[in-house]
């Protein structure tokens, strides 16, 4: 019967670690998408407008403007990249691959959730045997 007291004690460790770290991980990851949105690709058309790169695209039922940031690409040949923009704010777009920060928030998340919840499920496992 140790065993199971054994496994019992480790399943709530888990559950206790994987459920505290997950649930805010999860949480942080869902405020990031409400408040950025979903990046939806769309092809950006740089242009030069007066000596300094512009980037424009049609997004929202209108065209957008901005000029190109510091680091940011510039296309090789023919004017065009692909891009995404901001489903909640269709003016913010960016060159490239969106941010990260949420795929592996969400990732890390749900990889610490499932460990938690497994081991909650260990953790009860001396009520059934």
């Amino acid at each position: 019967m140790q065993l199971v007291d054994t496994l019992s004690v480790v399943g709530e460790v888990l559950a206790w670690i994987g459920l505290g770290i997950g649930a805010p991980l999860l949480i942080v990851a869902l405020l990031i998408r409400l408040v950025e949105g979903q990046w939806v690709p769309v092809e950006i058309a740089v242009i030069d407008r007066d000596g300094r790169l512009s980037a424009r695209w049609f997004a929202g039922g209108d065209f957008h403007e901005r000029s190109l940031r510091r680091g940011e690409r510039a296309p090789a040949d023919d004017g065009w990249v692909e891009g995404f923009y901001s489903s909640n704010d269709p003016s913010r777009a960016r060159i490239g691959e969106p941010p990260h920060l949420r795929r592996v928030l969400r990732t890390v998340g749900i990889v610490f959730a499932t460990v938690g919840v497994l081991g909650l499920i260990g953790s009860f496992l001396p009520l059934v045997l």
